[in-house]
């Protein structure tokens, strides 16, 4: 739409000098004749007549500037680019510094950049502004050229390392167009759009496993309830692979042309997809979405009115309740008065990638990431060359360990699609996030029985009191997936009524090889009398009883786990490890239990429901033979005394 109203504004630009002979740049007479046949051709839609007819009026005069902008821009509406600017330049040569060449210009300097031919986008751009023309979005377009030619010939002068590769094993296939691929965190499964390259055929998503050798297997439609007959296209996964986000058009009720839907894995089933609602989509066109890891956060792109440009990508939250909160419009600095599109938003929440015409690039749409710092999204940053060329370039997936890269490597012939091939190359090291990624994944079962539980598992940064990341484990299979960023001290909460909580604390300062990724079945205990559980992450300064800060997110998971288990009362344990006098021991020990009932108090667990006590250092978990085994004694347990029936 937005080339459209940029040919017929051009277009307009001449209509002033339409059959006024006495402001025609030329003085032949049959070329005047001609011209204005022609015009009178094209108001009765005869446009084969019509630009033959012109043709002709510029054989019998070359400089026939009108003419030649005519020409130009029906080449140019009806997609003869080539031609199109062909006639741009006679026209610009014949008249260099005439107002009816003004929209020339503008247009050789927008489509010599695309070219890469930025020593001539640059000159038109600048010889476009020198007529001083009212500021709006097309010298914004022709600023924009300027600075994209100046950036992009001294990007070429240091190339970064990038050797892309088609995807290994059955994945692509000849007779279809297949792009926009998405990868779960453990890299294990693979989901794309693709659709048949004949002419008419809709989209659909596809699934492809990870094989034992390394390869990918052949791709299969992701599911009955998914795809229908009419287009399902762009999708978000989830880090776990159980949260799908894909847009659907015409093929379902909706507010739009697209919306998005979203489905639930369970074991290997789908679940019905359901209409995000008008929170989220509009009357508007939606689709190319993200998701964070853990499926709370999405990102999306719309053209709706009232944003910054044509289109542009919004965000919205899911609540605790499960219902998406109204999308809000990015803004500045990622949004601008062109096209924002194709957001990923990377495994550690903060780095955002997406494509932009609007940004200073090395052609027509280039790839750019942004991070979440502070409250607010830096400055984006251009990939640099040659991820970027003066080619679009719109998609980019990075995987979990921001290893390797993977996009979709398209061919065109004119506005004919030749092939689309999903693709992979290795991250160059400058564009890898500083904060790395890791994740846990595993299995939760009854400690008793054995069976696979649905359980809620939440990951908070303990020295930020912030929740992370909020997942559930299969239903049916019992498995979790939950991603981690490097630089920060974790605490992994696994809650389930009728049973104990379980802590498990997760100290990445830093993250190597030997952590990536983490296996870690989790057991949970019924809750029995005598059963007990440690408050892993409830921390003490050496030698005190006050409460750090850290230890709030544990503890409010008790709060829970007494709410949700209103039957159950518990004793505070408080233990020490063998430094110092017995007598000491046993006072820091009840004095910590104590400030922990206090705290649980304080929140609304009944004090009837409620013991503590302090044992020092006569209990110990492990012999006090270590520094590693002393830790583990300094700790803080809830013992179940009994389990009543309300």
């Amino acid at each position: 739409m937005r080339r459209l109203i940029l040919i017929v504004s051009l277009l307009l630009l001449t209509v002033p000098f339409l059959g006024y002979a006495q402001q025609y740049s030329t003085k032949n007479k049959k070329a005047i004749r001609l011209y204005e046949q022609a015009s009178a051709s094209f108001r009765q839609r005869d446009y084969e007549t019509g630009m033959n007819l012109l043709l002709q009026a510029v054989k019998k005069d070359s400089a026939f500037v009108e003419a030649h902008m005519s020409l130009a821009h029906n080449f140019q509406l009806f997609g003869y680019l080539s031609k199109a600017l062909e006639h741009y330049e006679a026209a610009v040569k014949a008249a260099p510094k005439s107002l009816k060449v003004v929209g020339a210009y503008y247009t050789l300097a927008i489509e010599y950049l695309k070219q890469g031919r930025y020593a001539e986008a640059k000159e038109y751009a600048l010889r476009f502004l020198s007529f001083h023309p009212e500021r709006n979005n097309f010298t914004k377009d022709a600023e924009r050229v300027v600075a994209s030619a100046e950036f992009a010939m001294e990007a070429m002068q240091k190339p970064l390392p990038f050797a892309p590769k088609p995807l290994p094993g059955k994945v692509n296939r000849e007779d279809y167009l297949q792009y926009f691929p998405v990868l779960t965190a453990d890299e294990e499964m693979l989901i794309f759009t693709a659709r048949r390259k004949e002419k008419g055929r809709d989209e659909d998503i596809f699934i492809s496993y990870r094989q034992e050798d390394g390869t990918w297997g052949e791709p299969q439609l992701l599911s009955p309830v998914i795809n229908t007959a009419a287009s399902e296209g762009t999708c978000a996964i989830s880090a776990d692979g159980t949260v799908l986000v894909f847009t659907s058009c015409q093929s379902r009720r909706g507010y739009g042309s697209c919306d998005l839907f979203v489905s639930y894995r369970y074991g290997n089933e789908w679940t019905t997809p359901v209409n995000l609602g008008a929170n989220v989509n509009s009357s508007s066109w939606e689709s190319q979405p993200t998701l964070s890891p853990d499926g709370r956060t999405l990102f999306f792109v719309s053209d709706r009115p009232g944003g910054m440009g044509e289109r542009d990508i919004y965000m919205t939250t899911r609540d605790e309740d499960g219902r998406w909160l109204p999308a809000v419009n990015l803004g500045a600095p990622i949004n601008t008065y062109a096209d924002e599109v194709s957001p990923f938003l990377y495994a550690n929440g903060k780095r955002l990638f997406f494509a932009s015409n609007g940004h200073i690039g090395m052609g027509d749409f280039d790839l750019y990431y942004s991070d979440w710092y502070r409250g607010r999204w830096s400055e984006p940053v251009n990939l640099g060359y040659p991820l970027n060329d003066h080619q679009s370039q719109v998609s980019l997936f990075v995987t979990a360990d921001g290893k390797k890269g993977y996009y979709a490597q398209e061919k065109w012939e004119g506005r004919q699609q030749l092939s689309a091939v999903l693709m992979y190359f290795d991250m160059p090291p400058q564009l890898v996030p500083q904060e790395q990624t890791a994740y846990v994944k595993g299995v939760v079962r009854d400690a008793q029985t054995l069976q696979p539980l649905k359980v809620k598992i939440e990951l908070y940064n303990v020295q930020e009191d912030s929740l992370v990341a909020k997942v559930w484990s299969d239903t049916l299979t019992g498995e979790y997936l939950i991603v981690l960023s490097e630089g920060a001290d974790y605490a992994l909460e696994a809650n389930k009524p009728g049973y104990l909580m379980k802590s498990i604390p997760f100290r990445l300062k830093e993250i190597n090889d030997t952590l990536r990724p983490l296996t870690l079945d989790i057991m949970l205990e019924p809750i029995t009398e005598g059963a007990k559980f440690v408050m892993s992450n409830v921390f003490f300064d050496y030698g005190k009883y006050t409460l750090r800060e850290e230890s709030k997110a544990e503890l409010r998971k008790v709060v829970e786990f007494m709410q949700q288990n209103p039957e159950v009362i518990g004793e505070i344990a408080g233990h020490t490890d063998d430094i110092g006098d017995e007598k000491s021991n046993m006072q820091l020990s009840l004095q910590r239990a104590k400030a922990v009932y206090d705290y649980l108090v304080a929140e609304g667990i009944e004090p009837q429901r409620l013991r503590y006590k302090g044992y020092g250092e006569t209990q110990p978990a492990v012999p006090n033979t270590s520094d590693e085994n002393r830790a583990q004694n300094r700790r803080i347990e809830f013992r179940i005394l009994s389990v009543k029936k309300r």
